[in-house]
């Protein structure tokens, strides 16, 4: 008697279960999860050959890069809130990636060409710092366009579990492939990468129009409005003034834990090769740390404590790892540090402040959070950068600044998390 092979079918009505699922929802969150995993594999293919590069050259040079990467978002933001005013989204998300992935084959070219390496390598690190914030800060607006409150606080958990998932891929390539296809073929295997999330970008809008006409209807639209728009809500809304104060205290903190850890680095790791490798173990690491969170805790956190109250884990967390690395620098301190902090961010911070913009206007999930995510993330940046240098220059540890900017970060979240609540729940009969 023959027997018919055993064929293994997922139960779908589990998955559903365990992802806390709702009809029509499954191909939205799997095209999300697939765009993030695209974007950010494609980004931390990157990020090892970055600070690899850049530390080809004098530490001292790193504030100024943050200043460079600073001017530049100034630069971009009214051509931005232009782009988003004048089109609708299923085209200017596309426009986008696909201008960064033009760059990314001008910086194959010249680095496999070994041109001025010191001085790509600076130019490369700015484009980087540039191109993360932005291809992360337009996806969390299309998803922030496509869900509504309630479904975020569901759905990006298991969306951002995709993203990690790409940034486990990411480094790991990197570690394994940059011995036989060197520093530039890394840039081509991120621009393929980049090119994929443009095709699951186009799966993700085509599944959003089963969810409702709240999501479907804005894809063909422009969203209109001045291009200078945002940075005008950020200054008069108290909401999204209290969520710029929020990220400017986040990118100190981590600017400070950074900065830190490429001294170590520096001085520890005198071979390029050597380095990619660190950073990319590092990366590796991050990446198990923020999947476990993730799948293990985020939804559940985000469920039964708010918005607020998850993200005044991050501050907690980025000021002890700032004290740390006072009391003990070393590249395993600097290593554990840098990952539990980045973990914390990924799988607790992002999602809980991505659920924020679902409680504002459809103008400002586009120009006021890309001004937040980017041109203020990077003041924080440019601003630390130079406290940084300044207190290096004269002997002064991290953690006498450290501990009060974590304390003023937690009360900013207190805020945050009333504002929040105010907007999203049903005022009293």
């Amino acid at each position: 008697m023959s027997r018919r092979p055993v064929r293994f079918r997922p139960d779908m009505q589990r998955v559903r279960a365990a992802l806390d699922l709702r009809p029509g929802e499954a191909p939205a969150v799997a095209w999300a999860a697939l765009m993030f995993f695209a974007v950010l594999a494609s980004y931390f293919v990157l990020r090892p050959v970055r600070d690899a590069l850049v530390l080809d050259g004098d530490m001292a040079f790193i504030p100024a890069l943050f200043t460079a990467t600073f001017v530049v978002m100034i630069a971009i933001a009214p051509l931005w809130g232009g782009l988003v005013a004048r089109l609708p989204r299923e085209r200017f998300v596309p426009i986008v990636y696909r201008c960064f992935l033009i760059n990314l084959l001008a910086f194959y070219l010249l680095v496999r060409a070994e041109v001025a390496p010191a001085a790509i390598g600076r130019v490369f690190y700015v484009w980087v710092s540039v191109f993360n914030l932005f291809v992360v800060s337009v996806f969390w607006s299309l998803c922030a366009d496509v869900a509504r409150t309630e479904q975020g606080r569901r759905l990006f958990g298991p969306i951002a579990a995709g993203g990690t998932v790409g940034a486990l891929v990411g480094p790991l390539a990197t570690r394994f492939l940059v011995g036989h296809v060197g520093v530039a073929g890394m840039l081509l295997v991120s621009a393929a990468l980049l090119e994929a999330s443009v095709w699951a970008a186009h799966g993700l809008d085509r599944a959003a129009r089963r969810l409702g006409p709240q999501a479907a209807a804005p894809a063909t639209r422009p969203i209109g409005g001045a291009p200078l728009a945002g940075l005008r809500e950020v200054v008069r809304s108290p909401f999204l003034a209290a969520i710029a104060a929020y990220v400017v205290c986040a990118a100190c903190l981590a600017t400070f834990v950074y900065l830190e850890q490429a001294e170590v680095a520096k001085h520890a790791l005198r071979d390029r090769d050597a380095r990619t490798a660190y950073f990319a173990n590092v990366e590796l690491w991050t990446g198990v740390a923020t999947l476990a969170l993730q799948v293990l805790f985020t939804a559940r956190l985000l469920r039964w404590l708010g918005a607020g109250a998850v993200l005044a884990i991050l501050p907690v967390v980025q000021g002890a790892g700032a004290i740390a690395l006072t009391v003990a620098p070393s590249l395993v301190m600097a290593a554990t540090v840098a990952a539990s902090t980045r973990a914390v961010t990924h799988a607790f911070n992002r999602p809980a402040r991505e659920l924020l913009f679902t409680a504002v206007a459809r103008e400002d999930k586009y120009k006021a959070k890309n001004v937040i995510d980017t041109l203020v993330y990077r003041f924080g940046d440019f601003a630390s950068s130079w406290l940084h240098r300044g207190m290096s220059l004269a002997g002064v540890a991290i953690a006498p600044v450290a501990v009060p900017l974590a304390a003023v970060w937690l009360a900013v979240t207190v805020a945050i998390g009333a504002m929040f609540r105010r907007r999203t729940e049903p005022a009293p009969p």
